[in-house]
């Protein structure tokens, strides 16, 4: 199986100058399927208009977590990222953890360097203004809502991504939703009241930095709907 995405949890409102617990999950469309490795993952909260801040992620249970103590109201921005490092795929279609030399027995018809980001927006006693992007290598930037509407910019390092297929997924809901963003990276989406996770990725040829033949990134952001 191809290594999974991640997704951040947290509650939406969060009092000011009081712990707030977030969890880093590791899976597939809200289901936990195992856990990321802490030497691989990293997580910051953006203030408003404020650089981000590297938390500690710690083990806890099957899970990542992480605490932060909010000292300005407004819209956080918790950032994450993620290296699942190369993976050889093999002829009959297994994705094996390792680049291709060290498949030893195994037909490698490709390898693929991984990047995974992820988002979620928390409130501080307040709701307003959205941060706007935040210089992710990708990234999902949420647009204020409109009733149901929810419009998104992807962006890639910096520049809206036109094309990008994004896919979202409600929490407790059956199917999902599936759109293209347009030349502007832009796509809007009709979002009822839930726990949604927005789903982008990008390939491109890999780079000797990348030590693979594909370099795939993808992103998440985690979305409460009110």
């Amino acid at each position: 199986m191809a290594p999974h995405n991640i997704w951040l949890e947290c509650a939406l409102w969060v009092p000011l100058g009081k712990p707030a617990a977030c969890r880093f999950q590791y899976g597939h469309h809200m289901e936990v399927q195992g856990k990321a490795r802490p030497d691989r993952a990293r997580l910051w909260a953006a203030p408003p208009g404020g650089e981000p801040v590297e938390l500690a992620l710690v083990e806890d249970g099957d899970t990542l977590s992480a605490e932060f103590t909010p000292a300005v109201r407004g819209v956080y921005a918790l950032l994450a990222e993620y290296d699942p490092g190369v993976w050889s795929v093999t002829v009959d279609g297994r994705y094996l953890s390792g680049p291709a030399e060290g498949q030893a027995g195994e037909e490698v018809v490709r390898t693929i360097r991984y990047g995974h980001f992820a988002k979620r927006l928390v409130f501080v006693e307040q709701d307003t203004p959205w941060p706007g992007s935040l210089g992710r290598e990708m990234e999902i930037v949420p647009l204020p809502p409109a009733g149901t509407e929810q419009e998104i910019l992807v962006q890639r390092r910096g520049q809206p991504l036109s094309g990008a297929k994004v896919h979202a997924i409600g929490r407790g809901r059956l199917g999902g939703r599936y759109g293209i963003t347009g030349p502007d990276g832009k796509l809007e989406f009709g979002l009822p009241a839930g726990e949604w996770l927005l789903f982008a990725r990008h390939e491109s040829p890999g780079t000797d930095a990348d030590g693979a033949d594909l370099r795939v990134t993808g992103v998440v952001l985690a979305l409460t709907r009110s």
